[in-house]
């Protein structure tokens, strides 16, 4: 059972990575003059090989010939050739990582990077097999069996090779991940956070090594083949490796059929601002039950998501007579008293700061009370909108925040307790 599961899943992760990384190169057609394509299309080609190769399916058949004519081919170097293929993608895999850095992120340049990484991998390679040669190993059905003192050899080969993967698996992944930070918000930035997020499972892939390690030690033979624990983490990481790759091509018309599902969800999570400002200003309401609206077509939920954020712009605009001054102080002052870490970057704060000036606001209005001070300080507009999905993406940080930010609580009370202080 375990190893046709692993058959089924290398040789599914096989046709997945040529198939996917053939189609990529067709739809890519004009633009494989693109270093960094190239090295992608090096890497599926190379994966796909060394996932061929590694089935206990693919041991065993290749293995029945080790008695035939060709005995001479010298079969039991088959795992020998199907990990050194895997070596070579993943350096092409940190190739690309490198060829889409900025010149200054990469020490000495981009191309100085990918001179680096060629003798790297290089190196890798020529000291692998080596390696393997030097421990004589042999193929018996699915396993590599090394005699004596040779098996720590063979040891040191998987070390070597394990090392070698994690290692440039870890930078790869930390290099996507930076650069998918940089990027603005689409196909894109989720296709290379896809591919990140492979190479996390590509690390549970390649921990399957420290099973081989084990067996060699404890009986001298190592299991060659690859096994169910270890294929289908391969499976997965092939999977979102590809889907990332291929993002741009697919990530468009996926955005587009998820968009009304998208506006509903921020719709939804926009609900409790937008309750609190229609009951303390209710004319902001420019159509009633605008949640039926959303529900007839796919149009329309869009359409009750612009109207709704239009209604929380204007209660906003409404209140702003009624927003504490010291709003901004306050929550500065609430992040201060609890070690500083709450709101880690800039635009975290302003959310919160922005939440916290409504439901100030919205204290003062229901007591009657304005701020003679003027409420520009207590004020925070949301910075650098480009359009609807980041204005939307915006007001859902500070609905959650409304709701959910101890910080907000805290303005809050304040509010009230000086409110209660005022004379009537």
């Amino acid at each position: 059972m375990g190893d046709r599961l692993a058959d089924a899943a290398d040789y599914l992760a096989c046709l997945i990575t040529l198939v996917g990384t053939a189609a990529k190169a067709l739809s890519d057609r004009g633009r494989r003059s693109d270093p960094a394509l190239r090295y992608v299309y090096a890497a599926g080609l190379c994966l796909g090989l060394g996932l061929a190769l590694t089935p206990p399916a693919t041991f065993t058949a290749v293995g029945g010939l080790a008695s035939g004519p060709w005995s001479w081919l010298g079969f039991g170097y088959l795992r020998l050739v199907g990990d050194e293929l895997e070596l070579v993608a993943v350096g092409f895999l940190a190739m690309v990582a490198h060829s889409i850095q900025p010149p200054d992120g990469v020490r000495g340049g981009v191309r100085a990077g990918l001179r680096r990484q060629v003798a790297i991998t290089a190196g890798a390679f020529v000291l692998s097999a080596v390696a393997y040669a030097a421990s004589g190993a042999t193929q018996v059905g699915t396993l590599v069996v090394a005699h004596g003192r040779r098996r720590y050899v063979l040891v040191a080969y998987i070390g070597l090779l394990t090392v070698h993967l994690v290692w440039r698996l870890s930078v790869f992944g930390l290099l996507i991940g930076r650069s998918a930070r940089r990027m603005p918000p689409g196909a894109l930035r989720s296709g290379l956070r896809l591919m990140a997020s492979g190479t996390v499972i590509g690390l549970f892939w390649i921990a399957g090594n420290v099973n081989d390690v084990v067996d060699l030690l404890t009986t001298s033979g190592e299991i060659g083949a690859e096994t169910a624990v270890s294929a289908v983490p391969a499976l997965v990481c092939v999977v979102l490796m590809l889907a990332g790759a291929t993002a741009p091509a697919w990530g468009g018309r996926l955005a587009r059929w998820s968009r009304p599902l998208r506006a509903r969800y921020a719709y939804r999570r926009l609900a409790p601002l937008w309750s609190a400002l229609r009951a303390t200003v209710p004319g902001v309401e420019l159509l009633p039950d605008t949640a039926r609206v959303g529900r007839r077509t796919p149009h329309g939920a869009q359409f009750a998501l612009y109207r709704r954020i239009i209604e929380i712009r204007d209660g906003q605009l409404a209140l702003r007579p009624y927003v504490h001054p010291q709003v901004p102080s306050w929550v500065e002052e609430f992040d201060r008293s609890t070690g500083g870490a709450r709101f880690r970057r800039r635009r975290e704060a302003a959310a919160t700061v922005e939440a916290a000036g409504v439901a100030a606001a919205l204290e003062a209005a229901e007591a009657g009370h304005r701020y003679p001070a003027g409420p520009s300080t207590g004020y925070v507009r949301s910075e650098g909108q480009g359009g609807v999905d980041e204005e939307v993406a915006w007001l859902v940080k500070v609905a959650d925040a409304f709701t959910t930010s101890p910080a907000v609580a805290e303005v809050r009370r304040r509010v009230r307790e000086e409110l209660n202080r005022v004379p009537g």
